[in-house]
């Protein structure tokens, strides 16, 4: 079987703390300590399984609140487990800074002193990529791994030693306490825990659902199938190895491209479809007693079943030619969706203004409109909640403001696995939806020591900073010209979310909702013929992409935010910026609800040259925070002193700048340190040159009509005079 060359170090560190710890009963990180005794898994069983804390937040708050008064066994035993789940993950998911900063948090929470061993720190770089169920569900993994450490520490050594020994036995051991906490958010980890532990007999896979795609796109090359997918996994790669003499894995060419298209085409969704209040009729009773779901639109004839886009979109135009073109999309969009797109196994919901049903696809779409074209359009479902329905009321509430009442049909995954729990239906439910269940809350990562020193700005601020964006969503740096609200922009950004998830657009007079967010675009269409088409802008676009990946944030930088007509540029999404959670109607896609995805943050910058933020419009400042960079004051007041100190270049540049700004007496006319921050204005040919070219021009723009002598009052030889400096100096 194939060992990634990347995964060596991460599967002895993790034997050495996981393995070792249970057959010793110590920990890896203080070998004093019983960590892995009975008494200290049972200790750590009671504070955070048997006592669960149900609050909005972060994983590390709650867990800090349940290790309270715990002995330093208890507390390294829960660093040693986090250990254990971190480390194979690669470093797009969680990054070896932030790794090391969670153990270091935890393990802090210690009476002693405690850190993870020098030599264990390669174990974090990981190789493995467990899907953001695996974030999202960190209290589940972590539940997993304290009830398996309790039950085998519990054994007799000698019959912990041999279960450590048996892939086998190990594996239904683990299933056991799967089974034993109802639920299955937690099965990424075994999955992953048993590659660690027993790499020459399970594939690094972290999904069942890529096992299963895996055996199924390969079952002609397995002699025997066992129907056990880790059996059969491990046969295949042997037959595979003889048959081509090399290694497999599963997620590298040739083998990926026979089995990752039909998982990718076949992923699972959750959908909901209307039922209640259909023209003034209620279905949901037929639909449940008979085992259906279906849908409307009568003005429009049969379409077969699994009808492509173009061919579903030129029935509805035949069908509805005097209608609107928002009506027809929202027409094909909807039909499209239920005949094609819907599949045997996807989740199915719908709703009253009381009651939750829940249900499973079980078969393609078919016309029967002996019962009348209402009712006509069907899809046969196993209705989970027949008899019991879930109260719509007890649901949490994002769960409830994503199954408003008047659409049709629209896509609902991202609460699918949560509504499927409740409705018993989690057997059923792929990692791929799990993954993108968005009713967890996000934690930016920490601002660091690093980034601090690399901004040359004060720590608390930036924290603060990051602080505020977490809770609101929405921030905005606003100044004067040259205080590096861009830069800092992009630095906090990338930061905190990735450079490959943060996008940078630029408002200006004549930006538009259409350029923003969607709007009518021409289009090559069929024949090479020009056709006007609906095309998504960077917003939408991002924020399709946030929520596909809910376990990381996204960031959109907005520069020069105050150059556009906010309010047209913004339309109604100026609402999802106060309310995250409620679906709106968009103007040129009415058929498919929109809301903003909770881990996509917005960052602005405002020029307060071009316009005071006191004429910022009420509603931007409601939906935005607002953090000013202003040279007289902290952050960026010393910041060009600190730039100069930092290369050992003399003073001069700030003193005659922070001279400028004195005279000009106006916090949002001043000049910002960035436009010296350059090793050639640490020359005095340089200086004079950023000063003519750049500076000069800026004031004479700023001051024109005033009457004022730019050159005269704000040029080099007066700031120089006023300093007692040679004038003519350079």
């Amino acid at each position: 079987m194939a060992r990634r060359p990347e995964s060596t170090d991460v599967v002895a560190a993790v034997r050495r703390v996981f393995r070792e710890g249970l057959l010793s009963g110590t920990s890896a990180f203080a070998r004093e300590l019983p960590a892995w005794s009975g008494a200290t898994a049972s200790d750590l069983r009671v504070r955070f399984v048997d006592q669960p804390d149900e609050s909005s937040d972060t994983f590390l708050v709650k867990l800090r609140r349940q290790l309270d008064g715990a002995p330093d066994a208890t507390v390294v035993l829960a660093a040693e487990l986090l250990f254990v789940n971190m480390a194979p993950l690669v470093p797009e998911q969680i990054g070896l800074a932030k790794k090391r900063q969670i153990l270091g948090e935890v393990l802090s929470w210690a009476d002693r002193p405690v850190a993870v061993p020098a030599d264990l720190e390669p174990g974090l770089k990981g190789f493995l990529h467990g899907g953001q169920g695996f974030l999202n569900y960190r209290w589940a993994q972590f539940q997993i791994l304290v009830l398996l450490v309790e039950r085998l520490a519990a054994l007799p050594e000698a019959e912990r030693e041999a279960l450590l020994d048996d892939p086998w036995r190990f594996r239904e051991e683990c299933l056991d306490v799967q089974r034993s906490v109802g639920h299955k958010k937690g099965r990424a980890q075994i999955h992953v825990l048993l590659h660690l532990l027993f790499p020459e007999t399970y594939q690094p896979i972290a999904s069942a659902y890529h096992k299963q795609e895996i055996v199924k796109a390969f079952a002609d090359e397995l002699p025997e199938p066992t129907g056990d997918d880790d059996r059969d996994l491990l046969e295949l790669c042997r037959t595979l190895e003889e048959q081509t003499g090399q290694a497999v894995d599963f997620y590298d060419e040739p083998w990926v491209g026979r089995w990752r298209r039909g998982a990718v085409e076949h992923e699972q969704r959750g959908w909901l479809v209307r039922g209640y209040n259909v023209d003034g009729r209620n279905f949901i009773p037929d639909w449940l007693r008979r085992g259906y779901c279906s849908m409307a639109w009568r003005e429009i004839p049969e379409i077969p079943a699994g009808s492509a886009k173009q061919d579903v979109q030129r029935a509805v135009a035949e069908a509805m030619p005097e209608s609107s073109a928002q009506l027809r999309g929202q027409a094909a969009y909807q039909l499209h969706a239920f005949l094609t797109v819907m599949q045997p196994g996807d989740l199915v919901v719908t709703v009253t203004p009381d009651e939750v049903h829940v249900g499973t696809v079980q078969g393609p779409a078919a016309y029967d409109a002996s019962e009348g074209p209402d009712n006509a359009r069907r899809r046969p479902v196993r209705w989970a909640t027949a008899e019991r329905p879930l109260v719509r009321a007890e649901l949490p509430e994002r769960v409830q403001a994503r199954l408003p009442l008047p659409p049709t049909l629209y896509d609902i995954s991202s609460v699918a696995a949560e509504l499927a729990e409740r409705a018993g239906l989690e057997d059923v439910v792929a990692e791929e939806l799990v993954d993108v269940d968005v009713t967890k809350a996000l934690e930016l990562p920490p601002v660091t020591e690093e980034l601090a020193a690399r901004l040359l700005m004060p720590l608390e601020w930036l924290r603060e900073t990051a602080e505020q964006l977490q809770e609101q969503g929405q921030l905005v740096f606003h100044g004067p010209p040259g205080t590096g609200k861009t830069y800092l922009a992009r630095a906090l950004a990338r930061h905190l979310a990735g450079p490959d998830r943060v996008e940078l657009v630029q408002f200006h007079p004549s930006y538009t909702y259409e350029d923003f967010f969607e709007g009518f675009r021409p289009v090559r269409g069929e024949g090479g013929s020009v056709v006007f088409d609906v095309v998504p802008g960077p917003f939408r676009l991002l924020a399709e992409r946030a929520a596909k990946d809910p376990a990381n944030p996204y960031v959109l930088i907005v520069d020069e935010i105050n150059r556009a007509n906010l309010a047209k540029v913004f339309g109604e999404l100026y609402f999802l910026l106060e309310y995250r959670e409620e679906p709106v109607t968009t103007q040129y896609s009415p058929h498919a609800p929109f809301t903003l995805p909770d881990n996509l943050f917005l960052i602005g910058t405002m020029n307060t040259a071009d316009r005071s933020i006191a004429l910022v419009d009420a509603a931007m400042r409601r939906r935005f925070a607002f953090r000013r960079l202003s040279p007289e004051k902290p952050p960026v007041q010393g910041l060009l002193d600190r730039w100069l100190r930092e290369r050992g270049l003399p003073d001069t540049a700030a003193r005659l700048l922070d001279e400028l700004n004195a005279r000009l007496g106006d916090a949002d006319r001043a000049i910002g340190p960035s436009y010296l921050m350059k090793p050639a204005a640490a020359r005095a040919e340089g200086l004079d040159l950023v000063w003519r070219t750049q500076i000069l021009p800026l004031l004479e723009d700023q001051l024109y009509g005033t009457g004022v002598d730019v050159e005269e009052e704000y040029g080099l030889p007066a700031l120089r005079a006023a300093l007692g400096q040679d004038p003519e100096e350079g």
